[in-house]
């Protein structure tokens, strides 16, 4: 889900977190109470002594997720009490990386939408997603006039979707509206963009 340019900054935050916990260690491992021998962020260099099912502490596996990719608050959190965290170290270690930019779900949300355009996805798909990720698409800063979601943009992506990815069907039109809604694509763009295409065939 990340941009180069978003992983790059993630590491570069995690290997200054490193470098000031050698630097200082009375501020580091030491001082959060973690194991003497545990490594200030496992998912990067080793894994830690204490927590969770994978041997590891709560933050140092959120620190090795957002480091594959980028990811929101509610995926996060949904993937450590699945792994067996209690909430009360969940939350915890939400808080401490949210204070170290590693959860943003200010740009989280900016890299979804971007890339679910790119992708050829509708409005509403998009919006089902946010949601799906515990983001309201309704305070969502910038969503959807800042991004290319116009009626005239959309039907042009639908458009495009279906010429790179026909439907099979016996019935050109209905087959193409289908894929259009699965897509995201509002009904009025999904209807419009079915006939111009299969006219068009």
């Amino acid at each position: 889900m990340a941009d180069a340019a978003t992983l790059s900054e993630l590491r570069a935050r995690i290997e200054a977190l490193e470098a000031a916990d050698a630097a200082f260690p009375e501020h580091g491992s030491q001082a959060r109470g973690e194991g003497r021998d545990q490594a200030p962020f496992p998912g990067i260099a080793g894994e830690g002594a204490a927590g969770g099912k994978q041997g590891r502490s709560a933050f140092d596996k959120i620190v090795a997720l957002v480091n594959a990719s980028d990811k929101s608050e509610l995926a996060l959190r949904t993937r450590l009490e699945r792994d067996g965290f209690d909430a009360g170290e969940v939350q915890e270690a939400i808080e401490r990386a949210k204070g170290y930019g590693f959860i943003d779900d200010g740009r989280f949300g900016r890299l979804l939408i971007e890339s679910r355009l790119r992708q050829g996805w509708g409005s509403i798909g998009i919006e089902r997603d946010l949601r799906g990720n515990g983001i309201d698409p309704a305070t969502f800063p910038g969503w959807p006039d800042e991004y290319d979601v116009t009626y005239e943009a959309e039907l042009e992506r639908a458009l495009s979707l279906l010429d790179r990815k026909p439907p099979r069907s016996k019935n050109l039109r209905e087959g193409a509206y289908r894929k259009a809604v699965q897509k995201g694509f509002p009904p009025s763009v999904a209807s419009t963009a079915a006939r111009l295409w299969s006219e068009g065939r």
